[in-house]
C-alpha cells in the first residue's frame, strides 16, 4: 500500500477547498478516488466549468463577439438532437435573443461569419461507446480538427450501450476516460469538459422491466476520471430518479418502449433539468467576488500539474 496525497477540491456554497489524503495501490491508482459533489448543485465539480462560463459571461456583456461553440460527442442519445437541441434552444433563447443556429454537420469549421450565436454541436453515433472516442482521440487529425474548431465547451455523453458490455472494470473506464479527458485538453486547453452520465436503462426481465445492473459502477468510474482529470459531471440517472426511474418515464410518456431512449418530450424533460443546473451554476459562480477565492488554486480543479512552493 502506498499513500498518496491528492488535493481534493470540495465545492461548496462560497467555495471551500480542503485537502483530504487517501491511499491507493500501485496497480489500481483509481481504485481508493473520492468523488465529493456540491450538495446544492447537481453538477460535481462545477469550478471545472469557470473558462466555459467566463466566456458564458462575456458573451452576455456582448464583450466577446465570436461564438460560443459546445460540442457533445455521445451514441444515439445525442445523435437524435433532441436532447441537444432541447439545450441549444435554452441557451439561445437566454443568451442569443431566440435566434436559431442550428449546427448538425460532422465536420464543422468556425468562419467569420458565424457572427454573434450560440452553437451546440451534437456529435453522436448510434450505438457508439466511450471508447469510440478513445480511438478518435488517438489520432492527431482528430485531435488537429478539434484544436480548428476552438470549442468553449466539451461535452462526453456515453455509457448507454457499453453499461451492459462486460469487457471493463471501474478502473479500466476510469482510465481510459482519464486519458481521453487529457487528449482533448491538450487539443482544447481553453475548453472546459463535462462528462454527462447516462439515464436510466431497463431490460426486460421475467415479466417485468428492471435497471441494468451496473450503471452504478459505470457511473461511479465516470465521476472518478471527471474528478481526476479536471472535468465537470452531471448524472442524467440521478436526475431522472435512479434505479427503476425509467420505468416511471416510460409509464409517463415521456421514455419509449425500449426502455432506453426517450420521447421527444422526455428528451426536452431531461434537457431542462440539466440546463436548470448549469445556468443556476454559471449565476452563482458569477456572484463569487475574486477575494472570496483568495489562496485557491484552480489550476488544480482544472487538471494541471502544480508543483507546491518550497518553503525557506
Amino acid at each position: 500500500m502506498l499513500l498518496k496525497t491528492a488535493f481534493l477540491l470540495i465545492t461548496a456554497g462560497a467555495s471551500v477547498y480542503v485537502p483530504i489524503l487517501f491511499s491507493a495501490q500501485m496497480d489500481h491508482p483509481f481504485s481508493s478516488a473520492i468523488v465529493l459533489r456540491d450538495e446544492s448543485s447537481g453538477l460535481i465539480n462545477e469550478a471545472a466549468l469557470d473558462s466555459f462560463f467566463r466566456q458564458l459571461a462575456a458573451y452576455e456583456s456582448h464583450n466577446r463577439v465570436r461564438p460560443i461553440r459546445i460540442v457533445q460527442y455521445g451514441d444515439s442519445h445525442t445523435k437524435a438532437d433532441l436532447f441537444t437541441g432541447a439545450v441549444r434552444k435554452r441557451l439561445q433563447r437566454d443568451f442569443d435573443g431566440g435566434v436559431s443556429h442550428l449546427v448538425k454537420t460532422a465536420s464543422y469549421k468556425s468562419s467569420a461569419n458565424d457572427g454573434r450565436s450560440v452553437l451546440y454541436q451534437p456529435m453522436g453515433v448510434n450505438g457508439a461507446r466511450a471508447k469510440r472516442l478513445n480511438e478518435m482521440s488517438e489520432s492527431s487529425g482528430f485531435l488537429e480538427g478539434v484544436s480548428h474548431s476552438r470549442p468553449d465547451l466539451i461535452v462526453i455523453a456515453y455509457g448507454t450501450n457499453e453499461v451492459t458490455d462486460l469487457d471493463w472494470t471501474v478502473d479500466s473506464y476510469a482510465r481510459m476516460l482519464t486519458g481521453i479527458i487529457g487528449r482533448l485538453k491538450s487539443a482544447a486547453p481553453d475548453a472546459s469538459i463535462l462528462i454527462i452520465g447516462p439515464p436510466d436503462r431497463s431490460v426486460a426481465g421475467s415479466g417485468d422491466w428492471t435497471s441494468v445492473r451496473r450503471m452504478p459502477l459505470l457511473l461511479e468510474a465516470q465521476k472518478r476520471a471527471a474528478f481526476l482529470a479536471g472535468a465537470a459531471f452531471w448524472s442524467e440517472y440521478d436526475a431522472m430518479g435512479g434505479a427503476g426511474s425509467m420505468n416511471a418515464w416510460v409509464t409517463r410518456g415521456l421514455g419509449r418502449f425500449d426502455h432506453v431512449h426517450f420521447t421527444a418530450s422526455g428528451y426536452d424533460k431531461l434537457a431542462g433539468l440539466f440546463y436548470g443546473e448549469l445556468i443556476k451554476a454559471y449565476r452563482n459562480g458569477r456572484t463569487v467576488t475574486p477575494a472570496s477565492r483568495k489562496g485557491v488554486d484552480l489550476r488544480v480543479m482544472r487538471g494541471v500539474p502544480v508543483t507546491p512552493k518550497k518553503s525557506n
